[in-house]
């Protein structure tokens, strides 16, 4: 588009009206909207958002006290002085220009933490589920968003740097559907300094974020440092970032219709838990044949596990290509024949023989009653570590590839791997990878629970196991236990271990499980 600062003086008013009949011509280019449309602008205060609701305004000739303009503002409560000033300064705007407020605040910190999310994803949920709000008591069709090209270019990155395919690699929409509503971009073919420099020339106000100067956050640091490095080399990189997305996203719509149109004819959209048995039947999700998935091309398969995650929760694109791969290779590996996993935030996967089910819960966690909940750990991950909420642990994890015969000495040498106490207060156990049935699942002790003990012929009650190791009673039911995906008890961290997975000269793969603190343990033997 027109850059401003080449008709400075009394071209400027010209100039703008230039300007803007251009922006209508993207509007039409990409159906942002039709006449008559109302249309809920996002405003945070911050020049890029002033600038699209002053050239909204200008398109459709708005007048004080018009029905066809909403502006939408989110206290987020991150910095709540600066937030403040912010909210008013939008307060100030809207009431000068005639142009109807919807203003709410939110505890996104707070909402991040209760929901597991981080800080930046909750707050841009509860910014858009605020956005829909607005819309939907206003009868607006149309949510317009202040991204700009360097916005774009900056995703674009983001996500390579992260590893994505072409979905990814094609940035921003300019007009997506969602949920009934289109989330439209006018300005994602016009440049940062652009914008700023139009707010200066036609004195429109505008407050500046201090955190945008912060290099806490990725997009931060890729803006300030990645870029400028990169724009050195390549000055038109901005330019060329945007028209790799454009044309991706092209490729990708193609390619998105055909798996929406294969998903239709073999998935099953499961809503309130109906027809799938479950811990709890409120949950949603998604059902699909395995063998179906066995039967298209491996590009396909990715998408269709995209698409899925796409539609249960708004982080799949948290979900890397590494995080996609993996469950792909999870669900069409022939052994074993049920398990499951954490596939995204929010999302569990299972395989049930020949069905692949992905619902809808908490993270990590699918409950069995009373403050009791289950953890899974993986194969398809090679280490990791779960916090043990109950009292205070870190349960960590290790798939390591050894001979057999170095690992198979340290067994012997450290009874810790046949179930008694370290000195350091931790306790570990060492296992035979393959000769285990995966996923494991780390829960707390039920009614009859019973394990194999190494050394002892037949199975003992961990109620005794607990008696002889002089667990205190309001500890025990704080005491994590590690199982296989059949509910085989392996090992009672710092109690005992089970009979299964030996390992020995032989063993390839060894997993080493490690419990570090825990209430029930002793700091000293």
């Amino acid at each position: 588009m027109t850059a401003p600062g080449r008709h400075a003086g009394n071209d400027s008013e010209y100039a703008w009206r230039q300007w803007t009949e251009k922006l209508r011509d993207t509007v039409e280019q990409h159906r942002l909207w039709n006449d008559g449309d109302r249309i809920v602008i996002a405003v945070s205060g911050g020049p890029d958002s002033m600038l699209l609701l002053h050239a909204i305004a200008a398109l459709i000739g708005h007048q004080p006290g018009s029905e066809r303009m909403i502006i939408a503002h989110v206290h987020h409560g991150f910095r709540p002085q600066e937030s403040d000033e912010e909210a008013r300064f939008v307060e100030r705007e809207a009431e000068r220009l005639g142009i109807r407020l919807a203003m709410e605040r939110v505890d996104a910190p707070g909402w991040a933490v209760e929901h597991k999310m981080n800080a930046q994803a909750a707050a841009r949920q509860l910014r858009y589920d605020f956005l829909k709000e607005v819309a939907a008591r206003e009868q607006a069709s149309v949510i317009a968003l202040a991204h700009h090209a360097d916005d774009q270019a900056e995703t674009v990155l983001m996500r390579l740097l992260r590893g994505t395919g072409s979905t990814g690699l094609s940035g921003m929409a300019w007009n997506r559907e969602a949920d009934g509503f289109s989330f439209v971009r006018p300005l994602l073919g016009v440049r940062k300094a652009e914008l700023v420099e139009w707010c200066r020339l036609r004195g429109i106000a505008y407050v500046t974020d201090s955190s945008n100067a912060k290099t806490d956050y990725l997009r931060n640091r890729v803006r300030l440092d990645v870029m400028p490095r990169l724009e050195q080399e390549n000055p038109g990189l901005v330019a060329s970032l945007c028209r790799t997305a454009d044309v991706l996203r092209e490729e990708n719509d193609w390619m998105e219709e055909q798996a929406r149109q294969w998903f239709q004819r073999v998935a099953r959209i499961v809503k309130d838990g109906e027809g799938v048995p479950m811990e709890s039947p409120s949950l949603d999700g998604v059902v699909l044949d395995r063998r179906a998935l066995l039967q298209v091309h491996v590009a396909l398969q990715r998408r269709l596990i995209k698409l899925i995650l796409n539609y249960l929760t708004r982080e799949a694109e948290q979900a890397d290509f590494d995080t996609v791969e993996a469950l792909r290779n999870a669900a069409i590996r022939e052994q074993p024949s049920t398990w499951k996993t954490n596939a995204a935030s929010g999302v569990e996967f299972r395989r049930e023989y020949d069905r692949l089910l992905w619902l809808r819960q908490p993270i990590g966690y699918m409950k069995n009653g009373p403050d009791m909940r289950d953890l899974t750990i993986d194969r398809i991950y090679e280490s990791g570590s779960l916090p043990i909420p109950s009292n205070g642990s870190t349960l960590h994890w290790a798939i390591e590839c050894d001979s057999g015969s170095s690992i198979a000495q340290e067994a012997v040498h450290h009874p810790a791997s046949e179930g008694t106490r370290v000195p350091s207060g931790q306790a570990k156990a060492l296992f035979d990878a393959e000769q285990l049935c995966w996923p494991l699942c780390v829960r707390y002790r039920r009614n009859g629970d019973r394990m194999r003990i190494l050394g002892l012929n037949g199975s003992k009650k961990v109620q005794d196991m607990f008696v002889d190791a002089k667990i205190a009673p309001s500890l025990r039911g704080t005491v994590p236990i590690v199982t296989d995906a059949n509910g085989k008890i392996l090992w009672v961290p710092g109690v005992r271990r089970s009979d299964a997975a030996l390992v020995r000269p032989s063993t390839d793969l060894v997993l080493r499980l490690e419990l570090e603190g825990g209430a029930h343990i002793p700091a000293q033997q």
